[in-house]
């Protein structure tokens, strides 16, 4: 497969799971935002949405000024932020068209219908009572894209590139809505473990459409060590970093089969599989939630650099400009 149609195909793929990613974000913040606080906390609770997206240095506002309206604009519609809901249907988009010979019709159909009904909505569209319903058609494009490439694309490295992306972002957007909660804080007379702290972990797991899962997994009541033990360790959550770890590794071992190739990509993703393997969740508190969530992304870019090295293909701008300046 030619590097550049691999390289279309993986971004193509992250893009679409990023702008998924950004709408569970808003969500979270929406949920946490319903839960009775202080001023201070409520700014805070939109602050920790700018810095868990990734998003601080492109946010055109002092983080203290953050507010739902402020960062659902910067989120969803800011052409000038490249992870904005806006931008990465819009690259994806680009992608796919570029790629239009590697992606089924069904695939492009839902990228571009996608593509053609963002642009028409506009931020008077989100205000109020229409906002959840907004972050709920988002997640559900991203939804119905991956439900056309399951049904319809050929089993081949094509695939596998796709689901390469999808698992990388995932896996960042997994350690992003956790890390969303530590950026949260308490007010200062609330305990950890109470009901406030309590609510916080219920809407994290709300935001990631994994609270029924949760219950039906633990049989508990929601507490942060089983929360993150859920999201990071168990192997049968689609969304734990865990189970992306494992769909990484094994689509990188059906490509070196299929193409007779073995890269820097290939050693690291065993790597980081290995240790999730062995990770005991009570390590995780011991050094730092934040701190090893902030470790996970940092190892997820490095493989995704890896992954580019090895394949031949570049960072998504690169290839974005280049289409541009085709069109």
């Amino acid at each position: 497969m030619l590097s550049r149609v691999a390289g279309g195909l993986f971004w193509m793929s992250r893009y679409v799971e990023r702008a998924e990613t950004v709408a569970r974000l808003l969500d979270a913040g929406r949920r946490i935002n319903a839960i009775p606080s202080s001023p201070e906390v409520r700014a805070a609770e939109w602050a920790s949405i700018i810095v868990a997206s990734g998003c601080r240095e492109t946010f055109p506002k002092p983080l203290e000024e953050a507010d739902q309206r402020s960062v659902a604009q910067h989120l969803i519609f800011d052409e000038s932020n490249p992870s904005s809901i806006r931008m990465c249907l819009y690259q994806a988009r680009t992608n796919a068209r570029a790629m239009r010979t590697a992606v089924t019709a069904d695939a492009w159909e839902a990228i571009n219908e996608s593509w053609i009904a963002m642009r028409a909505k506009a931020p008077e569209h989100i205000t109020g009572g229409e906002f959840a319903p907004f972050l709920d058609w988002a997640k559900g494009q991203a939804q119905k894209f991956r439900g056309a490439i399951d049904d319809t694309l050929l089993r081949d490295s094509g695939y596998n590139f796709t689901r390469l992306g999808q698992y990388v972002e995932r896996a960042d957007a997994t350690a992003r809505l956790l890390d969303v909660k530590y950026h949260v804080l308490l007010p200062a007379d609330a305990e950890v473990g109470g009901v406030v702290d309590e609510g916080q972990w219920v809407q994290i797991l709300r935001a990631a459409g994994a609270l029924r899962a949760y219950r039906h997994v633990y049989r508990a009541s929601v507490t942060p060590d089983r929360v993150v033990h859920y999201l990071v360790l168990n192997g049968m959550c689609p969304r734990s970093l865990r189970y992306c770890s494992a769909m990484v590794l094994r689509q990188l071992d059906e490509l070196r089969t299929r193409l007779g190739q073995s890269h820097a990509a290939h050693t690291r993703a065993g790597e980081m599989f290995a240790r999730l393997q062995d990770l005991e969740i009570a390590e995780v508190f011991t050094d730092g939630l934040h701190e090893f969530l902030t470790g996970r992304i940092e190892e997820n870019n490095r493989l995704a650099v890896d992954i580019a090295a090895g394949y031949g293909f570049g960072p998504a701008e690169a290839a974005l400009q280049e289409q541009l300046q085709e069109d």
